[in-house]
């Protein structure tokens, strides 16, 4: 049994790997196995197909509708609302569960997130809304480092995200049971400092909680507290078993289960606390029927009924998360017998740190230290007392205030203590991309010496130490960053950096700084920039300027626009030399006008390949560029003006500039249509026909520039099938 569930977990895990999404044909050839598997008794096999087929059928059910979107720019939907989370005071974002679109029904009722830019009327979840709203397949950004957005968006089951265009009809539904005691609960808490952390921890409701203090638990290695999870259905399982026994076991497994169940309800059966339960059911099941597993076994079980209840769990974060570190404590039991809590929490640490780099780029040093610490209070004081608060608040509002008020108060000492200790002592670290590779090797050498058949791994992993070692040959990079509707492009030489423009800024708190620029540079290694160059002073290409100074050291700050009193302005004619490449700057003509005939083009060559980036210049700057230089705007790569703007790219200076290869950074899907398709047919019928990349589309585009050339690489070209361009989501017999 054991093996057939393990079998069946990693043939639906080999989707995570899938270089496309399998056609029906392929379904097909699965199913004809299935028979001579079971004449042969090849059960292994038999169940690692099924695995495989589940998660095909399952993703070709849940993503087909997909293709009813077309090529629309607007679509009329009805949906239930599932949440509705302010941002801020002009953006809210909306879960809504799609009933019909354009007027046909939807069998599987796709789950779909919204931004609302306008003042909304109050919602209740429930409601159906009948709404105008631009819709696209999930898309998120596609970098070398940072989130990657699509995967997290399938981690949730959201497969579309879009924009409100028009409320066209709101059909409220009564508040329910749950919203009225989220109601209750709030009166009872009303006042307290850290109200919006309760709501957190007792109805799983986020929307309150700063981003600082998001910070402070990461850096702590508490988020898994604030957000409902495993670990506090878990605790209240056990509070209803303690409370139960009373009962006999029979009565005990059942208030277990019921206090369980109860928790998840009140968190709104969010996917985390959905697992959880799950667990915690079959571990009260096997309780009633009396069998004594081992709990690896119970561990397959669990994993095996997540994935048959929701499959897009696999693309989740957390569950990854949780179920490692369930079976690091089960290898910490087999190697160390009953190993203490200190030597738990190394074991977890070490165990988790490949994953926790991979999924978060960074580490918090002294998690193991603060978990120590905070986990008995949170288990034993915080939690127990804000559920009996918020119990009590249904019959006495004075009792459930008084309560919730001590666990508001030993919140308020941990975050203080917490705000105190990452100002003496940073709780989180970012790490460079090659600790990931050093940490899993770390990982496996530790196995090596640690299990009795592992000595044979040590000469496998001193080769690879050493490959990894070798030494790159030196070389530089160009690489457009896929910043949504906006324009970054960083220059690099070793850990040396050039930055060139910044990307958006948008409501509600979301940046490309955050989300893309700085997690590069710390993957990079890269602790300083040597030049920050800001074309011009639009949102979209300047928009996190004070954020990246703020962030990191910057040699020279150059832009078009007098930012400050250190912003050096940029003129035609100004000449450097950097890393053993040449920089000019062919415009402006005159300083200090920002807007977008004003930008700061820059040509960087090494003598044999060179870049022109170009800014938002128009027609009118490409003429004069055109008059002054000439021949000299011949480029190998050229970061197209103004996003492929209609307005850019005139005849004259893309047979002038004839670039090998064009990248459009502009947005997916964007609402003004860049790069234009005259403009991508103007280059193609260029006589250099140069290659085109748009960022929205192939993701971020990396030159590695050599003695022999450039070597591209596009993020979206690589990866697997949910990562990829196009349509992603449609069903492939072979790898187009």
């Amino acid at each position: 049994m054991d093996l057939r569930l393990l079998s069946f977990a990693l043939g639906a895990s080999s989707c995570l790997l899938w270089p496309w999404l399998p056609s029906f044909q392929w379904g097909g050839l699965w199913l004809s196995l299935l028979i001579p598997f079971c004449y042969m008794r090849a059960w292994r096999l038999l169940f690692l197909v099924l695995g495989i087929l589940w998660m095909q059928l399952n993703m070709q059910a849940r993503l087909s509708w997909l293709d009813a979107l077309g090529e629309q720019a607007s679509h009329i939907i009805t949906a239930q609302l599932q949440s509705a989370e302010p941002q801020d005071d002009k953006f809210t974002r909306l879960r809504l569960k799609i009933i019909t679109l354009n007027g046909a029904s939807l069998p599987l009722s796709p789950l779909v997130r919204i931004n609302a830019y306008q003042a909304l009327p109050a919602l209740t979840a429930g409601s159906t809304l009948t709404l105008v709203t631009s819709l696209k397949p999930a898309h998120g950004l596609a970098n070398e480092a940072g989130m990657d957005g699509r995967r997290q968006l399938l981690g949730k089951g959201i497969s579309a995200t879009g924009n409100l265009r028009r409320i066209i009809e709101v059909a409220p539904a009564p508040p329910g049971l749950r919203a009225r005691w989220l109601t209750r609960a709030g009166e009872a808490w009303q006042g307290l400092a850290q109200a919006p952390l309760l709501a957190a921890l007792t109805f799983g409701e986020q929307g309150g909680i700063t981003d600082r203090q998001w910070d402070l638990f990461r850096g702590a290695g508490l988020s898994h507290i604030i957000a409902i999870s495993g670990q506090h259905i878990a605790l209240v399982a056990v509070l209803g078993w303690w409370l139960g026994r009373l009962a006999g076991q029979r009565g005990a497994l059942l208030v277990s289960l019921l206090f369980a169940a109860t928790y998840s309800w009140l968190a709104g059966f969010a996917v985390a606390t959905e697992r959880a339960l799950i667990m915690v059911l079959i571990w009260s099941l096997l309780r009633l029927w009396r069998r004594d597993w081992p709990p690896y076994r119970i561990w397959l079980l669990a994993f095996v009924a997540i994935v048959l209840w929701d499959p897009f769990a696999l693309f989740a974060a957390g569950f990854w998360l949780s179920f490692l570190a369930v079976a690091l404590l089960m290898g910490a039991s087999y190697l160390y017998g009953r190993p203490s809590l200190l030597r738990l929490q190394g074991i977890l640490l070490l165990g988790l740190l490949p994953l926790q780099l991979a999924l978060f780029e960074g580490v918090a040093p002294l998690a193991l230290l603060i978990n120590l610490l905070a986990l008995p209070l949170f288990c034993l004081f915080i939690i127990p007392l804000a559920l009996l608060g918020v119990l009590a608040s249904l019959f006495s509002l004075p009792l459930g205030h008084g309560l919730l008020w001590l666990a508001d108060g030993a919140l308020g000492q941990l975050l203080g203590a917490l705000a105190w200790l990452d100002s003496q002592w940073s709780l989180w670290w970012p790490l460079p991309g090659w600790a990931l590779p050093a940490s899993a090797l770390l990982l496996l050498i530790w196995l090596a010496w640690r299990l009795p058949a592992g000595r044979w791994l040590g000469l496998p992993l001193l080769a690879v130490a050493l490959l990894a070692c070798w030494p790159a040959p030196p070389g530089w990079q160009v690489r457009v960053l896929d910043v949504g509707q906006g324009l970054a492009v960083l220059v690099t030489r070793g850990e040396r950096a050039l930055l060139y423009d910044t990307g958006d800024r948008y409501p509600g708190g979301y940046n490309m700084a955050d989300a893309v620029i700085l997690p590069l540079l710390r993957r990079l290694a890269i602790a300083e920039l040597d030049m920050l160059i800001l074309s011009h002073r639009d949102r979209d290409h300047a928009g996190n300027r004070e954020a990246l100074l703020a962030a990191l050291p910057t040699a020279r700050e150059i832009s078009s626009y007098p930012f400050s009193s250190s912003t050096q302005l940029c003129r035609r004619g100004q000449t450097w030399q950097w890393q053993g490449l040449s920089l000019r700057m062919l415009w402006p003509e005159r300083s200090g006008g920002g807007r977008n005939n004003d930008g700061c083009v820059l040509h960087i060559s090494d003598g044999r390949v060179s870049v022109l980036l170009a800014a938002d210049i128009e027609k009118e700057a490409e003429a004069r560029l055109l008059a002054l230089e000439g021949e000299g705007l011949r480029s190998t790569l050229l970061i197209s003006p103004h996003h492929g703007s209609k307005t850019s790219s005139t005849p004259g200076f893309v047979a002038a500039v004839a670039p090998r290869g064009v990248v459009h950074s502009a947005g997916f899907l964007n609402r003004w249509g860049f790069p234009r398709p005259e403009v991508v047919a103007r280059y193609d019928q260029a006589p250099s026909a140069p290659s085109q990349w748009q960022t929205g589309v192939s993701g971020a585009i990396r030159f590695d520039v050599g003695s022999n050339g450039f070597v591209v690489r596009a993020e979206r070209e690589t990866g697997p099938w949910y990562r990829r361009a196009g349509a992603w989501w449609k069903p492939q017999l072979w790898l187009e």
